[in-house]
């Protein structure tokens, strides 16, 4: 993954977010304009915050300010009686803290983390939309559920502050384990984390690809932030690749305290028996690790 590229790529995004807004306020004032009451108001005070802005620049304790600002009053009092909503005097920016620049005293804005992460984990994950826990249908959630759902919310709203860096959600198909997974992976990407979203499946075809030879960079699952697995069990027990790379995987992630979150139809002896002590301790530590049962009704045929 090009890092330099995507964050090229954001920032081309967010310049051209910025021009679009300029040129939608450009486009409005044009058009009040039209109306001589407007367009004299708004000249005197282009003309005034334009000196009064120079002399600012210049270090002067200018008297224009206010004149400005009376000015600036009477454009808004203006379109109000016009029924008119007066922030349309400014560019309407996604971002009223950079004003869609990404950047704030020198560095990144939060905005731009955001939509970078966002990308990479898009990238990593080859998916450009995940279920939120907005999303929930209560009218067909246990007592369980809710409690489920509450607690991976604020796992998520607080992370990287948990002391848990990996989640089990075990559960017969339908109990909602992938939704919880999407959720989650949502609720991250929002708050500008990186995270990688793969099927188990995938993931072990990846690491047969890679073992017989074909280049992949492993480097999207074992550094991204929160790493997701979902079904895992479901893929086949591929020698010398399966247990190994999964292994790899769990152990070098836990040992840089990057948290893993993976979804799973086995119960905790089936994946003791599929994947042996070693992964099967790594991923279900008391000490580090969360582990749901679920036990609601298969929610695709309510």
């Amino acid at each position: 993954m090009d890092n330099q590229k995507i964050l090229q790529e954001v920032k081309q995004s967010f310049m051209l977010k910025r021009v679009r807004a300029l040129d939608e306020n450009e486009a409005f004032i044009q058009a009040m304009c039209q109306n001589d009451e407007f367009n004299k108001l708004y000249t005197a005070y282009n003309s005034k915050n334009l000196a009064y802005l120079r002399s600012k620049f210049a270090g002067e304790n200018s008297a224009l300010k206010s004149e400005v600002e009376n000015l600036k009053a009477q454009l808004e009092a203006f379109l109000e009686k016009n029924n008119i909503d007066k922030s349309n005097l400014q560019p309407k920016y996604e971002c009223p803290i950079c004003n869609d620049t990404g950047i704030v005293n020198g560095k990144m804005c939060n905005c731009l983390l955001s939509a970078l992460n966002s990308k990479k984990s898009i990238l990593m994950s080859g998916k450009s939309k995940f279920k939120s826990f907005a999303d929930c249908d209560d009218s067909i959630m246990t007592e369980q559920d809710f409690k489920t759902r509450d607690l991976l919310k604020t796992w998520c709203e607080k992370y990287p502050n948990g002391t848990k860096i990996n989640i089990n959600i075990l559960g017969a198909s339908g109990a909602g384990k992938t939704f919880l997974l999407e959720c989650m992976a949502n609720a991250l990407m929002a708050a500008g984390h990186n995270i990688c979203f793969k099927t188990a499946f995938e993931l072990n075809e990846l690491a047969r690809q890679y073992h017989i030879g074909k280049s992949y960079d492993f480097s999207n699952c074992l550094q991204a932030e929160v790493l997701f697995i979902d079904d895992l069990g479901s893929e086949p027990m591929l020698k010398n690749v399966t247990k190994e790379y999964l292994y790899n995987l769990i152990n070098t992630r836990q040992s840089n305290h990057l948290p893993t979150v993976i979804s799973t139809n086995l119960d905790l002896n089936n994946l003791l028996d599929r994947y042996d002590e070693r992964i099967f301790s790594r991923l279900v530590n008391k000490r580090l690790s969360i582990n749901i049962n679920l036990t609601s009704p298969d929610k695709r045929l309510s």
